[in-house]
């Protein structure tokens, strides 16, 4: 009982392992996991991924149905991270034109908003201070208190 209880997991595991799959059939697993989690009306969840991929294929390892599951998300991210820089490509144009601006306050705004696109946004802070704060000009004599 134990040996043929051990063999059909060991044939399990080999099956798994099986034929490689060519680059247009794992692109389609790919796509497919495109359509289901992103396109679906009702999004696909990881688990629900890999329970459609053991009935659907049922040909390789969970690892490798979770490779296809990071795959299609790297796809989607490089597809909205194409089309900002398409939005955003014509609106840089304009600031860079604006600076050319005879009013300085347009070309700062400019500068601000050319700042917060490219992610190097200074965020601004109010400070209240209380206390004394004591201010040495060199001599000890001369000390300033403000």
């Amino acid at each position: 009982m134990i040996c043929i209880t051990i063999r059909v997991i060991y044939l399990k595991h080999t099956r798994m392992a099986g034929k490689k799959l060519s680059k247009s059939e794992t692109d389609a697993r790919i796509d497919k996991c495109l359509e289901l989690r992103y396109n679906a009306a009702d999004p696909i969840l990881f688990k629900d991924w890999i329970k459609y991929c053991k009935t659907e294929y049922d040909d390789k390892s969970e690892k490798q149905y979770s490779a296809y599951w990071s795959k299609a998300k790297e796809q989607y991210d490089e597809k909205w991270r194409t089309k900002l820089n398409a939005l955003l490509h014509p609106a840089m144009n304009e600031l860079v034109s604006l600076l050319a601006n005879e009013d300085s306050k347009i070309r700062q705004r400019a500068v601000d908003q050319i700042v917060k696109y490219t992610g190097n946004d200074i965020e601004k802070i109010e400070a209240k201070i209380e206390g004394n704060i004591e201010l040495n000009w060199g001599d000890e004599d001369s000390n300033t208190r403000l």
